[in-house]
Formats: C-alpha cells, sequence, structure tokens
C-alpha cells in the first residue's frame, strides 16, 4: 500500500474518472460530499486543501480529500460544512492510522460524521450518532406508505392541511424544487445568519466567513448531471415564506440550510417545504434525502431510516486522542450526573 499526497488543483482526468469508479462501487459513497467536486469547491475557497491517494499494485484504490490545517492538525474536506467524512476507497481496505497520518504530514486528525462502516476509525471514535433520512425508492407514494407504518400516519394530512390554511390566508401556494432566483437566496442566508446570532451569537455565524460564503456560492452555481447545487422555494402568493439550500448527486439531495419565515409559524412551512421536496424528488432521479445528523423534531418525523455515524479522533502519538476520549467521557458523565444537573440548575438561576 502507498500513500502520496496532492493538491486539490491536482487532480486530473485520470484521477478523477478513478475516483468515480471507486464512489460506485459502494451505495455509502451516493453522498454529495464524497463527489469530487465537492472536494474541488473546498480547494478553490481554501488554500489548504490536499488529497492524499492510496494505491495497490500500481491501481489506486483509496482518495481522501482534506485539509491540513496547521503543520500537526488536518479536518475533513469542507472542514465544519462536512456532514458526511472520510476517504472514498474499497470497503474491504483498512488502514495503519500511524502510516496514514505520516503521509498526510500531519499529527492530529478528528472527525464527528464518519460512517461507521469505515471500521478502522470506528476503533478509534468515542460516541456515534445517526443521520436520519427519507428513502423516497419507489416514489413519494411508497415513502408515505412506509412513513405510515413507522412514524406518523397523519403527517402528510396535518401538512396538507397547513397547505389549504396558508392558501385562505394568503395566497396560492407555489413551490419550485430548484430555483435559480438570486434574491431568494439571498433572503435564505440573511435568515440562517439571523438565526445563529439568535440561537448562538453573531461570533459563531458561519455565513459571515469569507469561504463558506464562497463554497456556497460555488456549489449554488453548480450543475453537473451527478453534482448539483439545489435552492428549493416556497410562496404563499407573492411572499417567499420557506426555503432550503442543499446539494444533490445522482441519487441524494441532502437538506442542508432549511428557512422559513417565522411570521409564517403556526402553519409549519419548514415541514411543507420538506414534504414537497420529497413529492418532487423522483423528477430528479432522487431516491433520498439526508437530513443530516441531529435528533431534531422534524427528522424524526420524516425519516424512514438513518446512517450510523461516528466521533473521534486519530493522532500520533495516539495518546493525544486517548486523552481528548477521557476529557469528553468525562464531561459526558458530569452531565448526567447528579452534579451536573445541580450546576445546570444554577446557570440556569443566574441567567
Amino acid at each position: 500500500m502507498k500513500f502520496s499526497l496532492i493538491q486539490t488543483s491536482e487532480l486530473d482526468p485520470e484521477v478523477l474518472r478513478q475516483w468515480m469508479a471507486l464512489r460506485h462501487s459502494s451505495q455509502m459513497y451516493d453522498s454529495p460530499y464524497y463527489h469530487p467536486a465537492f472536494a474541488a469547491i473546498a480547494g478553490h475557497a481554501r488554500a489548504d486543501a490536499r488529497v492524499l491517494l492510496c494505491e495497490e499494485d500500481h491501481r489506486l484504490t483509496g482518495i481522501w480529500p482534506f485539509h491540513a490545517v496547521t503543520a500537526s492538525r488536518a479536518v475533513s474536506i469542507g472542514d465544519f460544512l462536512s456532514d458526511y467524512q472520510g476517504p472514498v476507497r474499497l470497503l474491504s481496505q483498512n488502514w495503519k492510522m500511524t502510516d496514514v497520518l505520516k503521509a498526510m504530514q500531519c499529527r492530529h486528525f478528528g472527525f464527528n460524521h464518519m460512517p461507521v462502516e469505515f471500521t478502522d476509525f470506528k476503533h478509534h471514535a468515542w460516541i456515534e450518532s445517526q443521520s436520519h433520512t427519507l428513502d423516497l425508492t419507489g416514489g413519494y407514494d411508497a415513502y408515505v406508505q412506509r412513513l405510515s407504518e413507522k412514524r406518523d400516519a397523519s403527517l402528510m394530512k396535518k401538512v396538507a392541511t397547513n397547505e389549504r390554511k396558508l392558501t385562505k390566508k394568503y395566497g396560492e401556494l407555489r413551490f419550485e424544487m430548484q430555483s435559480s432566483d438570486l434574491g431568494d437566496y439571498q433572503t435564505l442566508l440573511k435568515g440562517k445568519s439571523q438565526q445563529f446570532e439568535r440561537t448562538v451569537g453573531a461570533a459563531h455565524d458561519i455565513f459571515r466567513v469569507d469561504w463558506v460564503c464562497q463554497v456556497l456560492e460555488e456549489i449554488r452555481l453548480a450543475n453537473e448531471p451527478g453534482f448539483a447545487g439545489m435552492l428549493s422555494t416556497l410562496h404563499a402568493g407573492d411572499k417567499l415564506i420557506a426555503a432550503h439550500f442543499g446539494m444533490r448527486s445522482e441519487k441524494v439531495l441532502h437538506y442542508w440550510f432549511p428557512w422559513y419565515d417565522t411570521t409564517y409559524a403556526e402553519f409549519s412551512p419548514g415541514l411543507v417545504i420538506l414534504a414537497q421536496c420529497a413529492k418532487h424528488a423522483a423528477q430528479l432521479g432522487l431516491t433520498s434525502i439526508d437530513l443530516g445528523r441531529g435528533d431534531q423534531a422534524y427528522k424524526l418525523r420524516f425519516a424512514t431510516g438513518a446512517n450510523a455515524l461516528c466521533e473521534g479522533a486519530i493522532s500520533s502519538p495516539a495518546v493525544i486522542a486517548m486523552a481528548q476520549a477521557g476529557v469528553y467521557r468525562s464531561k459526558q458523565f458530569l452531565k448526567q450526573s447528579s452534579l451536573g444537573q445541580q450546576l445546570r440548575k444554577w446557570r440556569q438561576t443566574k441567567a
């Protein structure tokens, strides 16, 4: 097994061809995060993007894009924007992590959206999570049937009721699955930025970060057969009441940045636009909508499946990641202890 390191700008047609062949070797790589276009866009926006190539018997068997943040630390391509991480490789492979880190020219790599199918990474994980999905195989009606059996049989009826109420009060609903309207896109970004400010503070607003804005804009403009930006919009009359921006591969829509106007919150426009995306997905050949990691209520209500993920780190020496894991487990223990509960109550009384 031989490793080599290149920059994203050095990806030539033959490497891209083999990358796509590796993607098609497993359904796990259907996510647009594993498409070379995503890595190339991240590489345009950040000069620290690199690609690790793995060869066996003069054949490319693994490709792993990442960011060399410092001389000692690396993160997944796309950094905190990445909802799926890890190499595109033959799943039969298991890498020796000390060799991988040496080839990456770093000492630490942390991950938090790594599929558990990567058993060599899972061995270094300290927690598991999941990314909820809508299985649209067979079309929308088949999805609704699966949803009714697994989750909430009345969900789509409630959505339809809200659609009728919105139409009656504000005018005809107009949904567009793939919009190119720049004004609507900017409205969504402004709304998401305001949401960040309300919830975590302006200092943590990712939409103020230049490279993030560049990545999202390039994805918005992307329109390849297997990779494209997706702006979906919902209007009531002439008013934009909800929108979603994400990206798609050949089969998967990654549901990334949903937004709705809180003026219309009583009608759950966020649920309406997600239901519309599911209803129209088949027109684009999509068989799945991936809602990303997290157990928000709307994800649990719409999901019919989930992809298992894990979080952890690899390091050289290994003691660095082991210490990090110890700190994490200590924090989790404290949160669940009676002392942790008392501290939370104390902070709430002081707020």
